[in-house]
This record gives C-alpha cells, sequence and structure tokens, in this order.
C-alpha cells in the first residue's frame, strides 16, 4: 500500500505552483493573494493559512519554481553519457519552447528585478544560481578530464560566460526580438562550445 500523501504539503504545493502562474501572466509587483487564491482554486484566507504574507508566498514560489527546473534538468542530464552531449542537453532544456520553460524563464527575470529592489532576496540569488553554474563547471570539467575538451581553460569563467550567453540570448527571444529567434539562440550557443571548448556540440544540426 502506498503511504497516504500529506494533504497540507499537497496544498501548499499546489499553491505555490499557482502563485508561479501568477507571477508569470501579472508580474511579481502585480499579483496578487487573491489571483494565487484563485488560480489554486481556494480562498485567500487559506493561502494566507500557509504563507504568512503576499511577500512570502511570492518568494516561496520562486524558489520553488528554481529548485523544481533544477531538478528537471539533472534528471535530464542522468540519461546523457558525455559531457559533449551534457551541454547540448542544457541548451535544448533551456530553449524557451514551451511553455514550461518559458514560465522558468519569466520567473527568473522577474526574480531578478525584484532582487535589484531588495538587497535581502541576493543571497537567494546567490545560492541557486550558484547551483546552477556549478552544474555548468562540473560537466565543463569532466569534459576536460575525459579528453573531450580544451584543458587550457578555466572551467569556472567559461561556465559563466555559457550561462551568461543562455540568458541574454534567452531574453531577447522571449522579447520577440526581431534578430533572434530560438534557431539562432541554439547555434549561437553551439558554436560557442565548438569555439570555447574545441566540441563538435550539435554539427550538423
Amino acid at each position: 500500500m502506498s503511504p497516504r500523501p500529506n494533504v497540507e504539503e499537497q496544498r501548499r504545493r499546489e499553491i505555490l505552483e499557482a502563485a508561479c502562474d501568477a507571477i508569470a501572466e501579472r508580474g511579481f509587483a502585480a499579483a496578487r493573494i487573491a489571483d494565487i487564491a484563485d488560480r489554486a482554486n481556494t480562498s485567500s484566507g487559506t493561502v494566507h493559512y500557509y504563507f504568512a504574507n503576499k511577500e512570502d508566498v511570492l518568494h516561496q514560489a520562486l524558489r520553488f519554481a528554481f529548485e523544481k527546473s533544477l531538478a528537471r534538468q539533472l534528471a535530464e542530464l542522468a540519461k546523457v553519457a558525455s559531457a559533449r552531449a551534457s551541454l547540448v542537453k542544457l541548451i535544448e532544456l533551456n530553449l524557451p519552447v514551451d511553455a514550461e520553460v518559458v514560465q522558468e524563464w519569466i520567473l527568473w527575470m522577474e526574480f531578478w528585478i525584484e532582487a535589484l529592489h531588495r538587497p535581502e532576496m541576493r543571497p537567494v540569488n546567490e545560492e541557486l544560481y550558484g547551483h546552477w553554474r556549478a552544474v555548468v563547471t562540473e560537466i565543463i570539467v569532466a569534459g576536460q578530464e575525459g579528453g573531450e575538451f580544451n584543458q587550457d581553460v578555466n572551467a569556472a569563467d567559461l561556465a559563466n560566460r555559457f550561462v551568461a550567453l543562455m540568458d541574454g540570448l534567452a531574453i531577447q527571444v522571449l522579447l520577440h526580438s526581431e534578430q533572434m529567434t530560438v534557431a539562432q539562440m541554439r547555434r549561437i550557443c553551439a558554436e560557442f562550445v565548438d569555439s570555447e571548448l574545441g566540441s563538435r556540440a550539435l554539427a550538423g544540426s
């Protein structure tokens, strides 16, 4: 017999998912408790039962979204054998082509805007974004140790450049820039891997 699900934990998760939807649709500043309650099919009072105030639920929703995104990507990376293929997979996983990934990017942007005005949120950026940088750095180091990548580059520096490139290009895609499409983002990221690491990532794709 499977264990009975924790009803309160499930309800809390539903509220956090609803809060993510509200942030993505309305923006962090404009999202209201009523918006979250409506999307979670509950009352504002129930939201307040689980979270102290609007800032509490929205901040926890951002953390929830980032941890969920990281877990999703790590699960996919676990299926990949080589370091080069892992970077290819990361590029594909972060292309804003479906609703889930688009929402993840929007939530990151909303978080960055909020953190600019709320210094107390910046350690959260260091923690969560630090995990993301570490994943990329570990892949590059593994590729260097396995002979797939150029060993004459600093893995941490290159990881920062790789992440910054994807961030910048994804923002332009989300803003529907005429100069940046998903296909262009994929190509530019792959070319970066090829040129900087001596890899043949996404060759011919």
